[in-house]
């Protein structure tokens, strides 16, 4: 769409921090058990920057599914409110 600008309103962003933290942190020690490579080689980094971009994106999915359930409610509670009004 031309000319469409997304935005998030700022509360959203913060609660992003705690999504990337959490989704980082199961990534790096449960999913990859990055506790277990060592980091001498370029290599080591890469696989460290990639595992902290998937969870970025996996993070920034799960508040986008978290803005869409806000949402939907939202939709759900003026509908009741102005059927009862």
């Amino acid at each position: 769409m031309k000319g469409y600008k997304f935005s998030l309103p700022r509360f959203y962003w913060l609660l992003f921090i705690p999504f990337f933290v959490g989704t980082s942190y199961k990534a790096l020690f449960f999913d990859w058990h990055i506790q277990t490579y060592t980091f001498h080689e370029l290599e080591d980094f890469g696989r460290y920057v990639m595992i902290l971009a998937t969870s970025l994106i996996e993070a920034f999915i799960y508040l986008l599914i978290f803005r869409l359930i806000v949402y939907l409610l939202q939709l759900v509670f003026r509908q009741s409110n102005r059927n009862h009004s």
